[in-house]
């Protein structure tokens, strides 16, 4: 099973399970425990390969649903029958694989960094990824995937973290996840066309170059989806500009 965190308000407080992004860990969360647990129980998890799940084997055939079946297994070991999520980046695309798969799940959404679809340039950052992966030391790879993502001034605090959690994953694990690039590309695909009836915020940087705009069109006529941009921020909204985004979350999840 998954590695995982909870944090207990009370039995009848509503859950929040957090789901991070492909290099980071739950710690990137920290921000949001210190506000988010005096309003809900919460619950982090690693996901295979990262952070405290970085001991655990990630087999061949390893794909998206498997993903989706180890978050679900960890709900149901806690007894959750009913969770709010909150997602970062790869973190919202699984989330949304959750909405399809398991709609009763789930309550209300919060995607940070959200990935709705890839635009040409997004493509050509994969592409390369994938030319480059067996060329160059992995730590070289996080970083400038890092500088490319979050290449601002004010991105360093969001950057290094992200540097320092993709540290902890091991060489082999790495490799299976970048296994998985087609297979990302192929739910994002399908994104726009998948009914989600459960309300969802997105919230996301003006510098957040690579997704804001294709956000933007998304929540375009969507009744249920409402985007809160933030000014000074990037990817890692959450960690940029920590508190609005904790006020956004809470106002939009209480």
């Amino acid at each position: 099973m998954l590695k995982f965190k909870s944090f207990i308000k009370s039995d009848d407080a509503d859950w929040v399970t957090f789901i991070h992004g492909a290099g980071g860990s739950s710690t990137i969360w920290h921000k949001q425990v210190k506000f988010l647990k005096n309003h809900f129980n919460l619950l982090l998890i690693d996901l295979r390969g990262h952070g405290m799940s970085n001991q655990l084997t990630i087999k061949d055939e390893y794909s998206l649903d498997l993903v989706v079946e180890e978050i679900i297994e960890v709900n149901e070991h806690l007894g959750i029958n009913k969770s709010h999520f909150i997602g970062v980046s790869l973190g919202s695309v699984i989330i949304t694989k959750i909405s399809e798969k398991y709609p009763d799940l789930v309550d209300k959404i919060v995607l940070s960094g959200a990935i709705t679809s890839f635009s040409f340039r997004t493509l050509f950052l994969l592409r390369t990824v994938q030319i480059i992966k067996g060329v160059i030391p992995n730590i070289v790879l996080y970083r400038l995937f890092a500088w490319i993502i979050m290449p601002r001034k004010g991105h360093q605090k969001s950057r290094q973290i992200f540097i320092n959690e993709a540290k902890k994953i091991k060489a082999n694990a790495f490799k299976k996840w970048l296994k998985l690039l087609p297979d990302i590309k192929r739910t994002i695909d399908t994104i726009p066309h998948i009914e989600i009836n459960r309300p969802i915020l997105f919230i996301s940087g003006y510098e957040d170059y690579l997704f804001v705009n294709q956000i933007e069109e998304f929540v375009k006529n969507k009744s249920n989806c409402i985007l809160k941009k933030i000014k000074k921020s990037g990817h890692i909204v959450n960690i940029d500009q920590h508190q609005m985004f904790n006020q956004f979350t809470v106002n939009f999840l209480k």
